[in-house]
């Protein structure tokens, strides 16, 4: 391995906000989501953005098989995969799981003499529902079995996330909120507790009057401890969808909290990322790229109406 490969690996995970146990739930995000800067808590319509926003898979008209692959630099290899619009009792219900596999090290001892490898790697498994509570007012719950594994030692938590949208009667604007992996630990690495990376979200997504574009915004991380209340809204994304037609979309986005977690000689364009959705006959292509100091982090997303 090449040391500045391995320091831009290390960089990347490390701008996702240690030291917080299991922080590839933050990571591992739907293509389109990533291409919009994650600012989605409030987008109906799409399936796999439920991973940011349970209460949006009540806003599905169809069931759907997606999945999406995130390549890191080196071998670290991450992704999803969900059914979803399943009919349960009067709402919706998706099935899903989400995965990091960090790849094989190398094993030494305390002389430096190679003696083997090992492994690391992450699981979630996730099972959601959502429905009406009112005229245009949704609500979504997705419990999730989560599995971390370093070598022989391995951590188990339960979590919930728990989710509200709300679809103004003009059709054009939504509002949402989410608060994210929120749970308790069975079992501890060296019984030693992490906290889990839980994340409020509030957002809206606005059709755009006269232009086919739909415009995002998010405020992300409001849990987390800051020096003063107005430090939390530091954590803002944005993010703009172009539709050029029925079968193409591009997208543009920016997150401020990627680029403010990153050292301040390496920023460059950290926290900028962009996207294409293709889609025909029922199958939706995404991909995203977002730029996080040297490397860039690709994500690939596909969906096939069932």
């Amino acid at each position: 391995m090449h040391l500045r490969w391995w320091m831009a690996c290390v960089g990347c995970i490390a701008l996702q906000a240690q030291p917080y146990a299991f922080e590839f739930l933050r990571t591992v995000v739907p293509a389109r989501a990533a291409a919009l800067g994650t600012a989605t808590v409030a987008l109906p319509g799409d399936a796999s953005l439920q991973l940011l926003n349970p209460a949006l898979g009540a806003t599905l008209s169809r069931a759907s098989l997606g999945s999406v692959v995130l390549k890191h630099v080196l071998d670290i290899v991450s992704g999803a995969a969900l059914y979803s619009g399943i009919p349960v009792l009067q709402g919706s219900g998706s099935v899903g799981a989400v995965y990091m596999d960090y790849g094989r090290f190398q094993r030494r001892d305390a002389l430096g003499s190679a003696v083997g490898e090992f492994s690391a790697h992450d699981l979630a498994l996730v099972l959601s529902y959502a429905d009406t509570l009112e005229r245009e007012l949704f609500y979504g719950i997705a419990a999730k079995a989560l599995w971390e594994q370093l070598d022989a030692q391995h951590a188990l938590v339960v979590a919930l996330d728990v989710g509200l949208l709300y679809r103004f009667p003009d059709g054009r604007t939504s509002i949402g909120a989410a608060l994210l992996h929120v749970g308790t630990a069975l079992r501890h690495f060296a019984q030693e507790p992490l906290p889990l990376p839980t994340d409020l979200r509030l957002g809206l997504a606005h059709a755009l009057r006269g232009m086919p574009a739909v415009f995002v915004f998010n405020f992300a991380r409001l849990t987390e401890p800051t020096a003063s209340v107005w430090q939390k809204f530091e954590n803002f994304a944005l993010g703009v969808e172009f539709t050029l037609s029925p079968a193409m979309a591009v997208r543009v986005g920016y997150d401020n909290k990627l680029r403010r977690a990153a050292p301040a000689g390496a920023r460059g364009i950290t926290g900028v990322s962009a996207g294409v959705g293709l889609n025909a006959a029922g199958v939706q292509l995404d991909y995203s790229a977002t730029v996080v100091t040297t490397a860039v982090l690709h994500r690939f997303g596909v969906q096939v109406g069932m």
